[in-house]
């Protein structure tokens, strides 16, 4: 906790320095400007050719076509849907949606039909009474929906460009500043300046409640994802303004020292705490803030404001091979779901020339945003990962190894590291893809709320990990929202030998937040590329003896996954694939086949009925699980050996497990070794 909190009172004061003097400068005189390089913030027309070229192109055009089949029909019902509601946070999202789509189809192929939706759109919004569901006392905060307002609106500003009457465009600037620029600016301001706030709420006449505890949230947003949309927002509007609303000058000082501030979230190494999903919101919010920057002023250069480089490489680590339908499948610890869009990958390879971008745009990158087509660029020369990042321990302390990237080819990730916002308590759990196949699976769709039953796919039993009397480690009520915990787990040895690897992660201080007693909980991986890999989990108590157990989720959302078990020995098969497992412990042992218990996780429990649990389970599936149950020890160590078999293997392999005075010899498909645990941390020697 400390760690995570000082990190982010860092970036606080960093960022209230840096805002404080843009407003002293801002309030001491006009700033002289440099002159305008371009007043368009997102295309010149000179390069509408290439996007509608790009909207035929293999990697975009399927979503364009799907865009364009629906626009702009999809307005109208997004609008009455929201006047029922009055639901800023879901249902005014749905009508950004549509516009957005209805803006890109009237660039490529502009009809009087899709022109008209556009300028009435505008003027239903201009007369929307505020754009955003979130306050600070009684003045209204700008986060998500105030910078999706005001983002959309520019964009749809010039691609209509002269089709905008005057009058039109003078309302539209104007409620821009007060409804979108102004309540962004008090956003970051309050972010910056957390003493100052009122008092953060939501606005019950628009959102239902999202948390019961805000009193942190201006820090929170400050130093996640959160930071990145309302700085967008206020900077492009500032430029938009500029000339043409006094307060402009100070809006885009202080969206430029916000987002440098935001830009410190990444770690220097490219990567980022929140997971994948997370780190590509928060760039192509503020890439289209940078890019707008170069384009009027031209005077940062913001490829120097983080390794993009090394961001480039977390995005090849990432990733999981591919899903079902052929988009990217990817590492999703935390509530991540999905991999970056286009336009990221494209603005970093434009402006570093990087082409291992450009790679990632081809390969790695799932279209569904506006500026995929203004900023994609065909035909630039490439470069396909690093071998060296087939292995790749991050400074988050997150590990992902992989015999390659094809789809078939296996992933193996390890959640260790520290607290973030989004996570879940999954520390010294794993996840493991191979032959196509989750055949050890990170669930997603948690639920956000903690009194729903899908809270429980946050917390360690629905993790494969590791369980001391039936509890996981610490995780936090749910009270602040999907908040960081306080929980730490660290990488304490990591050996990385190509095609064997192997690592131990200490995860103590986690389980200690849950019981004292706890004085030791140790996992060390091994995996033998591809197909071979070896748990060794020791946990040792002070006190009291603890029975432990150990859990193997496979994917389930289909309900093609097939579980078995006998003995000492299970078996976990999906369609693709079968993971086949055996472990042994210094006393007894059982395995079984279980499912999940929903509603073990939902914070205050109660009594649930029979159709409460059924429409649980059909809303959010069945998570069947191997257990592994040792019975209770003061100290207990389990190894279990996994191997994978592609369809059509349904022998299982031999596995042999041994104890030996240095501590543990194995043998599976041809590969073995001694895990030597004589000292504080395991050895690892390979035959």
């Amino acid at each position: 906790m400390a760690a995570a909190i000082d990190r982010r009172e860092a970036l606080r004061l960093g960022g209230a320095a840096l805002l404080g003097a843009s407003l002293s400068s801002s309030t001491l005189g006009k700033i002289l400007l440099p002159p305008a390089r371009s007043k368009r913030l997102f295309f010149e027309q000179s390069d509408v050719p290439r996007i509608r070229a790009n909207a035929r192109s293999i990697l975009l055009g399927s979503k364009y076509r799907e865009w364009a089949a629906r626009s702009p029909q999809s307005l109208r019902p997004a609008w009455e849907q929201f006047r029922k509601t009055k639901n800023i946070i879901s249902d005014l999202r749905k009508v950004w949606a549509a516009f957005e789509e209805t803006a890109v189809v009237h660039l490529v192929e502009p009809t009087e039909a899709l022109r008209r939706a556009l300028v009435d759109t505008i003027e239903e919004v201009i007369d929307l009474p505020k754009w955003e569901y979130m306050m600070d006392g009684d003045s209204v905060l700008g986060v998500m929906r105030a910078s999706m307002a005001t983002s959309r609106m520019l964009f749809a500003r010039e691609v209509l460009g002269d089709e905008m009457d005057a009058d039109l465009d003078r309302r539209l600037l104007a409620a821009i500043a007060d409804k979108g620029v102004q309540p962004c600016y008090h956003a970051v301001y309050c972010m910056d300046n957390p003493d100052k706030v009122v008092g953060w709420r939501v606005d019950l006449n628009h959102s239902p409640p999202v948390a019961a505890d805000l009193s942190r949230w201006p820090i929170l947003f400050g130093s996640n994802n959160l930071r990145g949309a309302p700085t967008m927002a206020l900077g492009i509007g500032a430029l938009a303004l500029l000339g043409k609303d006094e307060r402009a000058e100070g809006w885009l000082e202080a969206a430029e020292n916000s987002a440098k501030t935001a830009f410190q979230l990444f770690s220097g190494d490219g990567s980022y705490f929140e997971g994948l999903s997370y780190s590509q919101y928060v760039l192509r919010t503020l890439l289209a803030f940078c890019e707008a920057h170069y384009r009027v002023k031209g005077t940062i250069d913001w490829t120097r404001e983080m390794n993009f480089s090394g961001y480039v490489d977390y995005v090849a680590a990432m990733q999981a091979g591919k899903k079902a339908d052929g988009n990217p499948d990817i590492v999703n610890f935390s509530d991540a779901a999905i991999s970056i869009y286009p336009c990221v990958s494209s603005w970093i390879e434009h402006r570093t020339g990087n082409p291992a971008a450009q790679y990632a745009t081809e390969q790695f990158a799932e279209p569904g945003y506006f500026l995929d087509y203004l900023w994609c660029r065909p035909n630039r020369p490439t470069r396909a990962p690093s071998v060296d990042l087939k292995n790749s321990r991050d400074e988050q302390d997150w590990i992902v190894c992989r015999s390659g990237w094809r789809a078939e080819d296996a992933v193996l990730a390890f959640r260790s590291g520290g607290p973030a916002n989004h996570e879940h308590a999954d520390r010294n759990s794993f996840f493991f893809k191979s032959y196509g196949e989750r055949l050890l699976n990170d669930h997603f769709r948690a639920a956000y709320n903690s009194k729903d039953p899908g809270w429980t796919l946050r917390l360690t039993e629905a993790h494969n990990a590791v369980l001391i009397d039936g509890k996981g480690h610490q995780y936090h009520d749910g009270r602040e929202g999907v908040c960081e915990s306080q929980s730490e787990a660290k990488v304490v040895r990591w050996r990385d030998q190509g095609q064997q690897v192997w690592w131990s992660s200490d995860a103590t201080q986690a389980y200690r937040l849950v019981n004292a007693n706890v004085s030791k909980v140790l996992r060390t991986v091994l995996f033998a590329k591809p197909n071979v890999i070896v748990l060794l989990d020791q946990i040792e108590l002070e006190e009291e003896a603890s029975s432990v157990e150990l859990r193997f989720f496979p994917d389930n959302r289909d309900g093609q996954a097939d579980l078995a078990a006998e003995g000492d020995t299970f078996a976990i098969k999906r369609p693709g694939g079968t993971l086949f497992g055996r472990s042994l412990t210094n006393g007894n042992v059982s395995v079984q086949t279980q499912e999940l218990d929903l509603f073990s996780g939902v914070v205050g429990g109660g009594t649930f009925t029979a159709a409460e649990r059924a429409e649980a389970r059909e809303r959010h599936g069945s998570f069947p699980f191997i257990g592994v149950q040792a019975e209770a020890a003061k100290k207990r160590s389990i190894m279990t050996v996994l191997v994978a078999r592609p369809k059509g293997s349904e022998e299982p392999p031999p596995i042999s497990i041994q104890r030996i005075d240095l501590g543990w010899h194995f043998e599976a498909d041809g590969v073995k070794g001694i895990v030597d645990t004589r000292e504080e941390f395991p050895d690892v020697l390979w035959a």
